[in-house]
C-alpha cells in the first residue's frame, strides 16, 4: 500500500465520521446490523486446556503475553514471565522451547508480540534488541531484521499482541511513538513485505477530540479521560485494511481502498449513567489529580450522561469482527511491553481479590468481515480471548487457583 493510498484512507475515515453525524453520503454505504444471523447468546465450548498449577515445567505458565497459531494446528505461546516461546502441537503436546532470554542471534529480550507468517515462519518482536527474529516453523533460527523501538534508552514504548501478518504476507506491527508529553503518543502501523524489507507507515486517521483532564505541577503531569467518555477504536484487518469506530453511537466503520466506506450501525439504546456512577467517578479523578495537584479543580468537559455504547473493537484472524459490549470485565493478560520483574524465579503477583471478583462474562457482537451481523458471542468469566479464528477461539483463561491456562473453545451458535 503507498503513502498516497495510506493518506487517501485518512481522507476516506474523515468523510465517513462526518457521513455518520449528517446522514450518508456517496463515499459511505450504510449497513444496518439489527437482525443477526444467528439469534440468542452463543457460547463458547471448551475443547482444549494446555496449562497445570504443578507439574511439568513446559506446561506451567506463569504470564502468557501472546499466542501464534502454526499451518499445521500447532501454538506458539510467548511466556512473557520466564521469558520463552514454547511449541505445543494441536492437541496441546509441548514440542520444544524456541529461542531465550538474550542478545544473541535468536534470542531475545523484550518481545511486543509473536505471529506466524503464511508459509509456515514464526515471528518474534524483539523490541528490547529493536529487531523482528526469524524462525522456522520448528524454530531454527533464520534471519532477524531491524525495526526501530520507537523510544530513547533501554526501555520501549510497545504494545504486547502488536505484530500482525496479513494474507498477503506483510507483516505489521503497532507501536506508540514515544513523547514526555503523555498526551502525545500516536499510535502507527509500521509495516515490512515478506522479506524483511520496509514497506510503508500507517499513522492513525484524524479521531474525534477526546474529553481528557489533566493536571501538573513540578514538572509532574497527570492526565486522564473523562470518566464514561468514548474512546475511538482502530484495528488492522487481515486483509489490510482498517475498521474503526468510535461509539458514542453504534457504528463501525470498514475501509477498504478503492471502496467506498461501509458503515455499519446498529439501533441500541444508550444506558444512562446513574447519579452514584457519576459521583464515583468524579471522586475518583479528583483524588487521583489532587496528587499532583493538590488545587487541582475538573478543567475538561464533563461526565456524560449516557455510557459508550461499545467497549472494544477486535478483528480476528479471518476478518470477523469483535464488538465488545461489556466494560472492563476480561482479566488483563499482555499490556505495554517490558521486562521489569519478570525472569526466571519471579513468581507471578497474584491477583487482587478484588479483580477476581470484578471478572464476569464478556458479550460480543460478531459480524463477517463484510459487516453482516453474525450474532452475540458470551465468553467465560475469566478469559481473555487472544486468537480468533472461524469459530475457534483460543483464550488465557484465570481460575480461582490464579494460575492461566491456554484453552481453545468452539462458539457454539444458537439456531
Amino acid at each position: 500500500m503507498s503513502r498516497r493510498c495510506i493518506h487517501f484512507l485518512s481522507m476516506l475515515f474523515t468523510i465517513a465520521t462526518v457521513a455518520g453525524a449528517q446522514g450518508a453520503t456517496r463515499d459511505t454505504v450504510v449497513r444496518n446490523a439489527d437482525r443477526p444471523m444467528h439469534p440468542g447468546i452463543a457460547t463458547l465450548v471448551e475443547e482444549l486446556s494446555i496449562g497445570v498449577a504443578d507439574g511439568a515445567e513446559e506446561y506451567i505458565f506463569g504470564d502468557i503475553a501472546d499466542v501464534a497459531l502454526g499451518r499445521d494446528g500447532s501454538l506458539y505461546v510467548f511466556d512473557r514471565q520466564v521469558p520463552i516461546v514454547r511449541h505445543y502441537d494441536a492437541s496441546g503436546k509441548f514440542l520444544r522451547n524456541i529461542g531465550r532470554a538474550g542478545s544473541g542471534p535468536g534470542e531475545y529480550r523484550s518481545a511486543s508480540g509473536i505471529a506466524t507468517t503464511p508459509d509456515g515462519r514464526l515471528l518474534v518482536w524483539d523490541t528490547g534488541n529493536w529487531r523482528i527474529n526469524v524462525y522456522s516453523a520448528n524454530g531454527d533460527v533464520l534471519t532477524q531484521w531491524t525495526t526501530p523501538s520507537g523510544m530513547s534508552g533501554s526501555g520501549t514504548a510497545q504494545f504486547s499482541r502488536a505484530i500482525f501478518v496479513d494474507t498477503a504476507g506483510i507483516v505489521t506491527t503497532r507501536k506508540m511513538i514515544f513523547d514526555r508529553n503523555p498526551e502525545n503518543r500516536p499510535t502507527i502501523w509500521v509495516r515490512f513485505r515478506p522479506d524483511g524489507t520496509p514497506a510503508d507507515t500507517i499513522h492513525e486517521p484524524p479521531a474525534p477530540e477526546l474529553g481528557k483532564l489533566s493536571a501538573r505541577a513540578d514538572r509532574v503531569s497527570t492526565s486522564s479521560p473523562v470518566p464514561f467518555a468514548p474512546i475511538r477504536y482502530v484495528a488492522l484487518s487481515p486483509f489490510g485494511y482498517l475498521v474503526a469506530g468510535y461509539p458514542n453511537r453504534y457504528a463501525f466503520e470498514i475501509h477498504q481502498p478503492g471502496r467506498a466506506v461501509v458503515s455499519v450501525r446498529r439501533d441500541v439504546k444508550p444506558e444512562p449513567v446513574t447519579r452514584a456512577e457519576r459521583a464515583e467517578g468524579r471522586k475518583n479523578i479528583e483524588d487521583r489529580m489532587r496528587q499532583t495537584d493538590p488545587n487541582w479543580s475538573w478543567n475538561g468537559p464533563d461526565i456524560p450522561d449516557s455510557k459508550p455504547l461499545y467497549y472494544g473493537l477486535i478483528v480476528g484472524h479471518d476478518g470477523r469482527i469483535w464488538i465488545s459490549l461489556t466494560r472492563g470485565t476480561e482479566p488483563k493478560i499482555g499490556g505495554i511491553s517490558s521486562t521489569s520483574g519478570v525472569g526466571p524465579g519471579v513468581p507471578r503477583a497474584p491477583r487482587p481479590a478484588a479483580d477476581r471478583e470484578a471478572s464476569k462474562p464478556t458479550l460480543y457482537d460478531v459480524f463477517e468481515p463484510d459487516g453482516r451481523y453474525l450474532g452475540q458471542v458470551q465468553s467465560p468469566a475469566g478469559t481473555s480471548a487472544v486468537v480468533r479464528k472461524g469459530d475457534r477461539v483460543w483464550a488465557v483463561a484465570v481460575g480461582d487457583d490464579d494460575v492461566p491456562r491456554l484453552k481453545r473453545y468452539r462458539i457454539a451458535w444458537k439456531n
